[in-house]
């Protein structure tokens, strides 16, 4: 697989998060000196996380153990497996990384104490800790953090994922335009891993890859991007990440209007979800004047209320998985428009009939008929 063939070889083959990779290698480099001996990288799948500490561990010559937390859920567990590790030095006597993946996993029902286990095994650790997690913020997952470093992942920007791709086409020698190879980055919402794969799948078997041969790939990945743009809003205050996002979207904004409408009472109470709302609402207003005026310049305030105003609403970041639905707004207005089909239908004949507009026959002629037809029943 092509994730696995054009894995990074080095940090400066791993595009974005350049800070927080930043962060991340002075750790690794003054282990020694820092008071915490663990670092938390969270952040969306496809990111990166677990890549960086490869390419991170070659360029150190350090040896990786890698370990996913979904694979020990107790207390004894954690200590056979990564306590022993802490405090024993390769066969060469090199230096090692332990890596624990998907920390996320510790916090299931079946945990037995596993998290509070480790969170009192790092402060022992002779060799850097490293956790990956795509959702941190766990109540289980609290002594953890107490004791860790937390170094955010954000989601890729398109451009820097069709860079990638575009060496994987060029080393592949597939015939692909740098637009089809745009549509691709857009459409995987800032995973990397994601993008390759797709890539991977639809030039399977040739070396041609045509615009169709990419149908069904945004439809695929739309709801997953549109989760995460709604994740990035409700739960957190990164105001870049969300503007990046929206930036990076081929989601029309009045699609993602109707999302943010239908899920805002999941995640906001009170004065949050009123002044949410108050915002979403400007948002509105900016885009009924760009309709009527066609003042484009008001875009950027329409984006700005309808998602960095409603992050900030809210009095603290929230927390644990909440399950976003489309909007049932268009299922009731097609329900609405079905009850007055018939009443329409008529309106249509007086006024065509009347020589009158549809609104005069609505208002003025279709009364009288109806005071008629009543009498004609009765």
């Amino acid at each position: 697989m092509w994730t696995k063939k054009y894995a990074p070889n080095s940090v400066r083959e791993i595009v974005g998060n350049t800070s927080s990779i930043m962060k991340l290698e002075g750790f690794i480099k003054n282990f020694k000196k820092s008071k915490k001996k663990a670092v938390m990288i969270y952040g969306p799948t496809g990111t990166g996380k677990t890549e960086v500490v490869y390419a991170l561990s070659k360029n150190y010559d350090l040896e990786i153990l890698e370990v996913n937390a979904s694979d020990f859920r107790n207390k004894e567990m954690i200590n056979e497996t990564v306590g022993k590790a802490m405090n024993q030095y390769s066969l060469f006597g090199k230096g090692k990384i332990i890596l624990i993946d998907e920390i996320d996993g510790l916090s299931g029902n079946n945990d037995r104490g596993g998290a509070q286990a480790l969170a009192t095994l790092l402060d022992k650790s002779s060799f850097p800790i490293i956790m990956t997690a795509n959702d941190p913020w766990e109540k289980k997952l609290s002594s953890l953090r107490s004791k860790s470093i937390m170094i955010e992942f954000e989601a890729l920007n398109y451009l820097d994922i069709f860079r990638v791709l575009k060496k994987i086409a060029d080393s592949e020698e597939i015939l692909i335009s740098d637009q089809d190879l745009k549509t691709i980055s857009n459409s995987a919402g800032g995973d990397l891993r994601s993008a390759i794969n797709d890539f991977y799948l639809i030039s399977y078997g040739r070396k041609k890859v045509k615009s169709e041969d990419l149908e069904g790939i945004g439809d695929r990945n739309r709801e997953e991007h549109i989760h995460n743009l709604l994740t990035l809003i409700f739960k957190g205050k990164n105001s870049k990440a969300i503007l990046d996002s929206f930036d990076n979207t081929n989601l029309e904004f009045n699609d993602i209007k109707l999302w943010i409408d239908e899920n805002l009472p999941k995640e906001y109470k009170g004065i949050e979800l009123k002044n949410a709302y108050d915002s979403l609402s400007k948002s509105d207003m900016f885009n009924g004047r760009i309709i009527r005026r066609q003042y484009w310049r008001f875009l950027v305030y329409q984006k700005y209320f309808m998602s960095v105003a409603i992050a900030m609403s809210k009095l603290e970041n929230k927390k644990g998985f909440v399950s976003y639905e489309p909007t049932k707004r268009i299922l009731k207005i097609w329900k609405s428009k079905m009850k007055y089909a018939k009443r329409d239908v008529l309106v249509d004949k007086i006024s065509s009939e009347c020589h009158v507009s549809s609104k005069k026959a609505l208002k003025e002629i279709l009364p009288y008929c109806q005071v008629f037809l009543e009498k004609e029943i009765n």
